[in-house]
């Protein structure tokens, strides 16, 4: 299943945002919702899960079905370089926040040198019964008893819970019980419906699975029809990319220069740009 997430966050994600924010316990009031999918060198596409803009600093949110490696770290330091040269125009900190389905609360760093470390803010449901919650939501709904919005979001992070059941089984039970809600509000509906989607296509690699989550909560959605549209529009811009070669050359040098300023050392550059390093080396000396 393809998703593109980014029209229902970015429509939603500034009210709703805020109470997924609020579950994890991290602090501050989200002002803006950035786009995630950033296109470097085409074809090349990094995407981050979510991004928020807080009063004091920006949020990159992950969700994560494996421990956290180094290559994990790597990458969650090349977004918050990214982000910070396309997308922070007011000079805020970055932290990256992961959602894990398998690791406890705690706080990794990322040893980019002697004197420089990046902090991953790892958190964790796993204090909460899923299967129990599970439970409390049907009968809720089966009384026609009105949720909440913290546990409308929490009915779509299941699979973050502790659970005698699978990662894509609990997702599949989301996903069956959002949609038993009868009345459901638009915004949040959508809001919910396109987190519960956007972790099928990260962790639901059973087609089956993933076609009946698919079919229960994004069938009926205009954004399916949008994300279409989308991938003609990008094979288009794709097509008028490759008529810009100088133009691409040009901006190349200036990301390499960029990075570079942001800690970033050549072999790193070289690497998420899958770049020469001889080339990464010249480009800054010139």
């Amino acid at each position: 299943m393809k998703f593109h997430e980014d029209m229902i966050f970015k429509r939603n994600g500034q009210k709703y945002g805020q109470e997924l924010i609020n579950i994890l316990n991290i602090k501050g009031k989200i002002i803006k919702v950035h786009q995630t999918e950033y296109g470097i060198i085409d074809p090349k596409m990094y995407k981050p899960d979510l991004v928020f803009e807080l009063e004091d600093r920006i949020i990159i949110l992950e969700f994560q079905s494996s421990y956290i490696d180094i290559k994990d770290e790597k990458r969650f330091r090349f977004y918050s370089a990214l982000l910070d040269q396309i997308k922070n125009k007011s000079n805020k900190y970055i932290e990256v926040h992961v959602m894990s389905t398998i690791e406890k609360e705690k706080r990794k760093c990322y040893k980019i040198s002697e004197e420089s470390r990046f902090p991953i803010y790892i958190h964790s449901l796993k204090n909460l019964d899923g299967d129990e919650f599970l439970n409390t939501m049907k009968t809720k709904i089966k009384n026609n008893q009105k949720l909440t919005k913290k546990e409308l979001l929490l009915i779509s992070l299941l699979c973050f819970m502790s659970s005698k059941t699978n990662t894509e089984q609990t997702i599949l039970n989301s996903a069956k019980t959002i949609t038993d809600i009868k009345n459901l509000n638009d915004d949040i509906g959508q809001f919910t419906k396109g987190v519960i989607l956007m972790l099928c296509d990260k962790f639901v690699k059973d087609e089956l699975i993933n076609t009946k989550i698919s079919n229960l909560v994004g069938g009926n959605m205009k954004i399916i029809e949008d994300y279409a549209q989308r991938v003609a529009d990008k094979k288009a811009e794709e097509t008028r990319i490759k008529t810009r070669k100088e133009t691409k050359k040009e901006t190349i040098k200036e990301f390499i220069t960029k990075l570079n300023k942001n800690g970033l050392k050549t072999k790193e550059i070289a690497k998420y740009l899958e770049l020469n390093e001889e080339y990464v080396i010249k480009t800054l000396n010139q």
